[in-house]
This record gives structure tokens, C-alpha cells and sequence, in this order.
């Protein structure tokens, strides 16, 4: 299925997210008209994702526009809603607690697995099939501090150095994904370059935390 035929969570997340950011440039730069247009925007997606939200699963999900049915994958871009301020302190607790804290799903020893680990196909860790994305880890992180949510913040921070520091030790590499069932760049079941440049997200989340970079929420 193509991307034209879904409403996505994720990306439609990121559009609000951009959009108020940019409309915060706006402010600073005099661009009232623009500022308020890109608001507006932000808001008109934000009132249309409420369809997407499904009170039984406690999520936003995605709708297949062929079908007009929501899909039942999870994955980790279903936590954006937080990151551009759609869910209710209500639904965002649902979100975390019931969904990514769950180990069932996606928490454990080796985070965020691309697919929730319920999923028929997450043994294949191929791909978008359980692999664990440096993007996807840093979006959510990113999508938590937003929430409020600081602590699951800061152990996705930590656990994502240490699957970096791990397989730099291991091998010397920072994969393009990672096996969230062993922890490593090179599993046999991937499809993973050795090097590759967003990996370097796996330690700034740590710099973050750290002090050493700004805390993004917090950015004048």
C-alpha cells in the first residue's frame, strides 16, 4: 500500500509539529500573516487527526484510505501525536503506559523496535519488520520530553547509548538499524550499513539529557 493511501499518523505529527515551530520563526522574524496561517494549518490538522483516534487501542491510527479502515500495525510513529501537542494529557498517558512502556510491545532490553514485538512480523527484524531505527528512537524521545513525560524520556536516552556505545565497542560501527532482539547492527536478519549518518542520534538524546545541548522544548 502506497503512502497516498493512508492517513498517516505519523507524518500528518510531524506536519503540526513543523508548523508551529516555524510559526514560532515567524513570530521572531515579523511574519504575522504567515505566523497565524501556519497556526491555523497546525490546528485544522490537529481538529482532523481526532478521526484517527481509536478509543479502544487508546492510539491515533492509521486509516487506509482504499479501505477506510484503521490499521492494527503499531509502530513507534504513532507516539508523534505528543511531539506536535495533539493528545490530551489523558490519551498521552494511555499512549505511553499501555503502548511503549509496554514490553509486549515495544519497551525492553533493546528500544524502540520498529513494529511492535506482538506483531506477526517482528522476528524478521528486517527492515521496518522490528529493527530498532536511530530516527524513530530520537523522534520519540523527542515526542516524550514535549508530553512531559521525562522519565521514559531519559531511559530511552540511555538505552539507546548504550546500544550505540555497544556495538562501537563490539565492532566499530554506528549501524544504519539495530536488532531489538540482540542488540546488535550485524544480525544476519537485517538490512543495515555499517556507517551510517543519523546513528550518531543514538548519543545526542545523551547530550540532551546531559545538559551539554539544549533541551529542544525549552529553545527561545
Amino acid at each position: 500500500m502506497c503512502i497516498r493511501d493512508r492517513q498517516d499518523v505519523g507524518l500528518t505529527s510531524l506536519v503540526i509539529a513543523d508548523s508551529l515551530a516555524l510559526a514560532e520563526m515567524g513570530d521572531v522574524l515579523g511574519r504575522d500573516s504567515q505566523a497565524q496561517e501556519l497556526r491555523d494549518r497546525a490546528r485544522s490538522l490537529a481538529a482532523n487527526m481526532e478521526r484517527l483516534w481509536d478509543e479502544e487501542t487508546g492510539l491515533y491510527l492509521n486509516r487506509r484510505t482504499d479501505t477506510g479502515k484503521l490499521s492494527r500495525r503499531l509502530s513507534p510513529t504513532l507516539f508523534y501525536p505528543l511531539l506536535g501537542g495533539v493528545a490530551t494529557q489523558e490519551r498521552a498517558q494511555r499512549m505511553v503506559t499501555d503502548h511503549l512502556l509496554n514490553p509486549d510491545e515495544f519497551w525492553g532490553e533493546w528500544i524502540i523496535p520498529s513494529i511492535a514485538r506482538s506483531d506477526p512480523a517482528y522476528p524478521k527484524q528486517r527492515y521496518w519488520k522490528g529493527a530498532i531505527w536511530p530516527p524513530l528512537n530520537f523522534l520519540t524521545y523527542l515526542s516524550l520530553r514535549r508530553a512531559g513525560f521525562h522519565d521514559p524520556a531519559s531511559e530511552l536516552a540511555d538505552k539507546s547509548l548504550t546500544l550505540l556505545l555497544r556495538e562501537w565497542q563490539r565492532q566499530g560501527y554506528v549501524s544504519e538499524n539495530y536488532s531489538s532482539i540482540t542488540g546488535t547492527g550485524d544480525d544476519e536478519r537485517l538490512s543495515s550499513d555499517r556507517f551510517h549518518s543519523w546513528g550518531a542520534l543514538m548519543g545526542i538524546m545523551a547530550f540532551i539529557e546531559s545538559g551539554t545541548m539544549p533541551v529542544p522544548e525549552e529553545l527561545p
